[in-house]
């Protein structure tokens, strides 16, 4: 098997028995969100800087837009930037993930149960890194069973910074969403995650 989940493909994922089909992850309505001024102008100042690098892109667009999100859902969530996240070696289900978002808002560190993972990425095409992204929801399925969390659904995400694909792994079954989201319409990006959120 693989040594990490960059290295996974669409074949392997097949091989743990999960199943993708693409349709839209989500049918409800979605309330836009307005960002707020602080968000806007730390865009603005941060694109200023070069952004050449998923690690520049984590830091510099990723990461202000979850605070947004986390600070609209005080005592919700926390979320760890650039951590191992080591389940299963024999399966491949080990390496680092850019972002782990976990329901427990005060932990210090990772703790079950694990409800998103964020993978960010520079120049690919979204949907190329979508092997990586699910092995990473499966590890996060299986360590919140290790812990005897009952967490039905992981939520997976995929982003540069300016455009949005989201993921849900439900028992063994994967959707992949066809809709894009991005900065460009912001309310809906931030109502889209809103959703995420309350289905924690």
């Amino acid at each position: 098997m693989r040594k990490s989940y960059s290295h996974f493909t669409y074949e392997d994922i097949t091989h743990l028995g999960i199943s993708v089909v693409r349709t839209q992850v989500f049918t409800e309505t979605v309330t836009y969100i307005n960002p707020s001024d602080f968000l806007l102008k730390t865009l603005e100042i941060n694109n200023q800087i070069p952004i050449e690098s998923e690690k520049a892109k984590s830091e510099l667009l990723i990461t202000p837009i979850l605070t947004e999100i986390r600070t609209h859902n005080p005592k919700k969530f926390t979320y760890f930037s650039g951590y191992q996240f080591s389940v299963d070696k024999k399966l491949g289900l080990t390496g680092f993930c850019d972002f782990i978002i976990s329901k427990k808002y005060n932990a210090a560190f990772i703790e079950s149960p694990v409800v998103t993972v964020i993978e960010a990425k520079h120049n690919q095409d979204l949907l190329d890194a979508s092997p990586q992204c699910i092995a990473e929801m499966y590890a996060a399925q299986l360590y919140n069973e290790k812990h005897k969390e009952a967490i039905t659904t992981i939520y997976g995400v995929i982003t540069n910074g300016y455009e949005w694909v989201f993921l849900k792994l439900e028992h063994k079954e994967v959707t992949l969403d066809t809709n894009r989201y991005g900065i460009k319409n912001f309310p809906e990006l931030l109502g889209v995650w809103q959703i995420v959120v309350d289905g924690f």
